[in-house]
């Protein structure tokens, strides 16, 4: 009789089991009742071209978490601003009409000020003291701040240190910049920089930039190495100048309630993967720069080296910009000291 009870009380296990499909996956679709849904579609925008790091940055992240979540997220990249520029980008994440996107530090410090602080001139001394702040305190505690606007900064990804190209005379010294006509981000800092510089700054939206230095409505543009070729700013733009103007970085962000109503499990593996993906955007961006930058030569483009720039005329020049931006004082000796 007993033997008989529990003969029973195990099919009746071995039923349950059945209709749980059995998982112990992290990821299984029945591991919670919120996964149990369909499959969530992120959809992620950027302005750069599908040549760009930025892209190929973004394909690694979506093959990674597709892979990591057993496809309970599909995300979905969209180059060239299919979704907007930079600025309109921020928007639609910050009000929900866009899940995702990669976006400059520039325009982000539009909205959080602070954020504008990383691209104050000749403020990182090389790609490691970058890499340190942002992977650190201090780069978790401005991409925390992006919460004050409805979403969560995952990384800062890279664009690159920035260069000075025109298609009016090689720059070797700040009084070579003076008088032109230079396309900006739309933000304080930048046309402040240029303001110190004698240039006259001229906020285009990037997709726009290429016909403005066409037409003449700009005489010139500062963008990375590879942003200038994968864009074919060079074209229109030919002599370039690497003095490393300021360091540009761009934020993998997506919107904090899209975020929250993922499982908890889902939230880690979007936060966890984007965070490892940066820094095998950076080395895909700086593997596209020494290739880029033999591209622009072998196509005509006149390449001004570091070398034969006057940088210190460039970092005396732009001190009044450390002056109006006083405000961030706290944060640059931070950054500094994140070097030594």
């Amino acid at each position: 009789m007993k033997l008989h009870i529990y003969s029973i009380m195990t099919v009746m296990i071995l039923a349950l089991l059945l209709m749980s499909g059995c998982s112990t996956g992290v990821f299984s679709s029945t591991n919670d009742p919120a996964e149990a849904k369909e499959p969530v579609t992120l959809q992620v925008g950027h302005v750069a071209p599908p040549n760009h790091a930025y892209h190929l940055g973004l394909v690694e992240f979506k093959e990674a978490v597709e892979e990591e979540t057993n496809g309970q997220i599909n995300i979905e990249i969209y180059p060239a601003g299919q979704m907007g520029g930079d600025r309109s980008l921020v928007e639609r994440v910050q009000y929900g009409s866009l899940d995702m996107a990669l976006s400059s530090t520039g325009v982000v410090g539009n909205f959080i000020e602070d954020i504008a602080v990383v691209e104050m001139p000749f403020l990182f001394n090389d790609l490691n003291h970058a890499y340190e702040t942002f992977d650190g305190e201090i780069g978790q505690e401005l991409l925390h701040k992006m919460e004050n606007i409805n979403i969560k900064g995952i990384a800062f990804w890279e664009k690159g240190f920035v260069q000075l190209s025109n298609n009016k005379h090689p720059i070797y010294s700040p009084e070579d910049v003076s008088g032109l006509k230079m396309r900006s981000l739309e933000n304080e800092l930048y046309v402040d920089t240029y303001d110190a510089l004698g240039a006259e700054a001229t906020p285009i939206a990037n997709p726009e930039v290429y016909t403005s230095l066409q037409q003449g409505i700009v005489d010139g543009v500062d963008n990375a190495l590879s942003g200038l070729r994968t864009t074919n700013q060079f074209e229109v733009s030919d002599k370039v100048s690497v003095l490393d103007l300021y360091y540009a970085s761009a934020i993998l962000m997506i919107n904090q309630e899209k975020l929250e109503s993922l499982p908890e499990q889902l939230q880690d593996a979007i936060i966890q993967i984007g965070r490892e993906t940066a820094s095998v955007q950076r080395e895909i961006n700086q593997q596209l720069e020494e290739q880029h930058t033999q591209e622009m030569k072998d196509e005509g483009a006149t390449i001004v080296t570091k070398e034969e720039i006057d940088i210190d005329a460039f970092k005396e020049a732009v001190e009044e910009v450390y002056e109006k931006h006083d405000k961030w004082d706290d944060y640059v000796e931070r950054i500094k000291q994140a070097d030594e």
